[in-house]
Formats: C-alpha cells, sequence, structure tokens
C-alpha cells in the first residue's frame, strides 16, 4: 500500500492492525528467549502487550519517529474510541492506540525493516 493511502485510513483500524502484530512480535520473542511452560508466557505476553506499557513504548521511541510516523500519531492522539481498556487511564490508552497505529501503518505500507527496529527498540527499552 502507498504511504498516501495508509496514512488516510482510520488510524483506529491501524491501531487493530498494530495490535496483533506487536502482539505476534511478543510472542515470538518469548517463545524465542524464554522456556516457560504456556501459563507463565501468556502472563508475560499479557503483561508487555497492554496500554499501560505501549504508552511507555511510545516515549520510549518518541525520539526516532519520523515525520510520517509522527503524523499517525497525532491523528491517533485525537481519536476517542469509546472504551478504554481495563486497568488504564485515558491517557494510557491514547498513547497506546498511537503506538499501534504507527504499527499498523509500517505493515500496510511494507516498511517492514523500519517496523522491526520500533519493535526491537521497543522491548530493548522494556527490558531496562
Amino acid at each position: 500500500m502507498k504511504i498516501f493511502d495508509a496514512k488516510q485510513m482510520n488510524c483506529l483500524n491501524l491501531a487493530f492492525l498494530g495490535d496483533s502484530i506487536f502482539t505476534q512480535f511478543i510472542r515470538e520473542f518469548l517463545v524465542k528467549n524464554f522456556d516457560y511452560k504456556l501459563n507463565q508466557l501468556n502472563k508475560m505476553s499479557n503483561k508487555i502487550v497492554c496500554a499501560r506499557n505501549q504508552s511507555i513504548l511510545l516515549e520510549n521511541i518518541v525520539d526516532i519517529l519520523t515525520e510520517d510516523e509522527k503524523d499517525i500519531a497525532k491523528r491517533a492522539r485525537n481519536i476517542h474510541p469509546g472504551n478504554i481498556a481495563k486497568n488504564s487511564t485515558p491517557e494510557q490508552y491514547s498513547k497506546a492506540t498511537q503506538y499501534e497505529a504507527i504499527l499498523g501503518f509500517l505493515y500496510l505500507t511494507e516498511q517492514f525493516d523500519r517496523l522491526n527496529e520500533i519493535m526491537n527498540k521497543s522491548i530493548e527499552e522494556y527490558q531496562d
């Protein structure tokens, strides 16, 4: 998909896609790096892939975002989905939506190297 077309998409749709991409990335990371039982992997995954944590991840990568990525984040910030994830504040949920929308945008525009760079940077920051 062309960047122009992806930038015109509804940011909640981009975030919907980005959420699944990030979940897949985290699950793969955990399976490759930890020899835990399924229950433990699931708990770790849920702890990382939540609005509260994704809001922190966005803050950690804001300095490396491109202009296109910043534009997507700004658009996603202004969306009011009508519901908030449990155990998060509206601000955290907004930042998580921004983070996920960026991931969805990068995936749709086939910027896979950049997508992996951001997700790897995110997990590095999380581990610190």
